[in-house]
């Protein structure tokens, strides 16, 4: 259109004997009204835009999930490119949990690791319908036939958003559970350990996800979640590790759905608390494809029953993180137990607390950021007293150490953690140095 114009322009001044002067401030002028023509149409777009609900800064959290996964819902593209790693070394300076030395001995040597690799790939199909997408690589991603391998590249979440208000938001595909903390937020720079706390981790259990329809939305100073998942396959659980062993991936049965729910809310500024609950069946699932047998059989109905509270802080320097949480598995215990030939808990509980501040201030003037922190947490995976060795499953773990963000988007992690078991467990306490580079993008 542009050089159609000119052309137009330019053959009625010569039609009308315009000398090359005169045309060229012809040509300037209408060159500066098809500027100021797209800067008009630039602040309609902007205009738009601002008619839906994304008045957020890139990297802001939408719906509790992290910066990077955020991206999306925020961006002024249709496609979105964010992700996040984490990079980490771990040194035992005693182990002694196997029953051959030779394994103890191996737990104890230096490991670094690729601990994660996840882009996040996003798409905006119109101001109302939202594509976003997580995939991940673990340990470097390469599977093999071990069975103790946990390399491995995944889907971890894949869904479509239906924005039809700010208050209410259709979600359907394959989900992050809304439960807890880091679950929905798992990215490096939300959490100050090096490693994710191990209540979440155990009990929760993160990183959780599962095929589901959610409603999702907020609501002046509330922000909440509810929907159904597909359950966790009852034939995956294990002593002292409760459901986490029995998670699923996209291509699962959806026989057994569990009800969930979260709600958190913003009290004060710089203060949220919040909290979810879930409730669902779940059963073994004998074959993985018609013909294809898991090597399982039991016909022992389960309900999962699973439910937190959490609370966090920050403001003034302050970065604080609190959690409580508990399940409790109910149906065909017994017989489920004998099936399985597992000594499976019926009732876990577990506690943390993290404090960080920046101490940044008083060590130089910078816009960085380098947080000086310690976390307690507290973890019972057989609060009922069903396993023969219980105090294994138990115990307290104390880390401490400092976080460095030299960009809100990068962090540097230094602790130093002990893991002290209950006094009847034939575990031997664990202390460990653990180093973390973590990035969002």
């Amino acid at each position: 259109m542009k050089k159609i114009a000119l052309s137009l322009t330019a053959a009625a001044s010569l039609s009308f004997g315009m000398s090359n002067e005169e045309l060229v401030k012809e040509l300037e002028l209408l060159k500066s009204q098809m500027q100021e023509m797209k800067k008009s149409q630039e602040s309609i777009v902007d205009e738009i835009a601002a008619d839906t609900f994304f008045d957020g800064e890139e990297y802001d959290s939408f719906s509790s999930m992290g910066g990077a996964a955020s991206k999306v819902y925020y961006s002024k593209d249709a496609l979105s490119i964010g992700g996040y790693g984490e990079y980490t070394f771990k040194k035992y300076n005693d182990f002694a949990k196997y029953e051959d030395g030779t394994s103890d001995a191996t737990r104890k040597k230096s490991e670094f690791n690729i601990l994660r690799f996840v882009p996040y790939i996003g798409f905006k199909f119109n101001d109302w319908i939202v594509m976003n997408t997580e995939i991940e690589f673990e340990d470097g991603g390469a599977r093999s036939d071990g069975e103790k391998n946990y390399k491995y590249a995944i889907v971890e979440f894949s869904y479509l958003d239906f924005l039809i208000d700010k208050s209410f938001v259709l979600r359907i595909g394959h989900v992050l559970t809304p439960m807890g903390l880091i679950n929905l937020n798992h990215e490096p720079v939300s959490f100050l350990s090096a490693d994710r706390p191990a209540v979440e981790s155990f009990i929760i259990p993160s990183t959780w996800h599962a095929n589901g329809i959610l409603a999702h939305g907020q609501i002046d100073n509330v922000e909440y979640y509810a929907g159904i998942i597909t359950s966790p396959d009852a034939g995956g659980f294990v002593e002292g590790r409760f459901i986490q062993q029995g998670k699923t991936g996209a291509r699962v049965f959806s026989d057994d759905l569990s009800f969930v729910t979260r709600i958190s809310y913003d009290a004060f500024d710089g203060l949220n608390v919040g909290g979810s609950f879930l409730y669902g069946t779940a059963s073994v699932a004998e074959e993985s494809r018609p013909q294809i047998t898991t090597g399982l059989s039991s016909n022992a109905s389960m309900n999962i029953t699973m439910a937190e509270l959490h609370a966090t802080y920050k403001k003034e320097g302050w970065n604080i993180q609190a959690l409580a949480a508990y399940g409790k598995l109910g149906g065909d215990l017994e017989e489920l137990r004998t099936d399985l030939a597992e000594e499976i808990s019926e009732s876990v509980n577990g506690q943390y607390l993290n404090v960080g501040y920046n101490i940044m201030p008083y060590v130089a003037k910078s816009s960085h950021a380098l947080y000086a922190f310690a976390e307690i947490e507290r973890i019972d995976m057989d609060a009922s007293d069903d396993t023969t060795y219980s105090g294994n499953h138990r115990f307290l773990e104390y880390s401490g150490g400092v976080s460095y963000f030299p960009d809100p988007k990068v962090v540097v992690k230094a602790e130093y953690k002990t893991r002290d078991y209950d006094s009847e467990a034939t575990y031997k306490d664990e202390n460990s140095i653990n180093l973390a580079l973590g990035f969002i993008f």
